[in-house]
């Protein structure tokens, strides 16, 4: 069964990053394969899996800010 904070976080990831793109079309290759600086190599989608999706929103809002490339 899947659970449901995952998903929400999935999907609010999905959303942000869609955004930045322009398109859904793309945020789940990078949710999937891109791994994030300081975070050991690991994806989004890991780091979620892993119940640290805060995290991976915090990033999200850190490039949107210009505080990481």
């Amino acid at each position: 069964m899947a659970d449901p904070a995952h998903e929400n976080g999935t999907q609010a990831i999905l959303d942000r990053v869609a955004r930045r793109f322009g398109s859904l079309d793309e945020a789940p290759a990078w949710y999937n394969s891109m791994p994030l600086p300081g975070h050991s190599g690991r994806t989004a989608a890991e780091l979620t899996a892993q119940g640290r999706a805060a995290e991976v929103v915090a990033y999200i809002d850190a490039v949107d800010a210009g505080l990481h490339a």
